[in-house]
């Protein structure tokens, strides 16, 4: 089973995405993967929790997390956190690299989507990658 996180910044992001991948084109390879999606709530974590706790909680649940913007500043940003502490057997960190195009743009939407879904297939074999944008 894989779960992922969405962060407080791409709820609505990963909404659109779901709406694509539970579609009649990858609901079937969707279930076989056994992705859920868990909220904050659901894992007992804050949602003004810090970039570092964000990434520390996800890495210690097993969860996948999917983030618009976590910044780059300070030694608890999310960057910094992978930079610094990512390993080879850690979860990576989805970064939609153009979050308003997803929500405006229905084929870089569906192409995100896709690549979302080619990662996750492959885990494991991504682990410790640190921060991999989409698409």
């Amino acid at each position: 089973m894989i779960r992922i996180l969405a962060d407080n910044n791409a709820e609505g992001h990963v909404r659109v995405l779901l709406r694509i991948l539970l579609g009649e084109a990858w609901i079937e390879f969707w279930n076989e993967l056994e992705v859920t999606v868990v909220t904050f709530e659901e894992i007992g974590l804050d949602r003004d929790s810090n970039d570092a706790e964000l990434w520390h909680a996800c890495q210690h649940e097993q969860i996948v997390l999917i983030t618009n913007n976590r910044n780059a500043k300070g030694p608890e940003s999310l960057e910094a956190v992978v930079r610094g502490q990512n390993q080879p057997d850690s979860l990576p960190v989805f970064t939609l690299a153009s979050a308003e195009r997803l929500r405006s743009n229905r084929s870089y939407a569906e192409k995100t989507a896709e690549r979302l879904l080619e990662y996750l297939a492959f885990l494991d074999e991504i682990r410790g990658a640190g921060r991999i944008y989409l698409p």
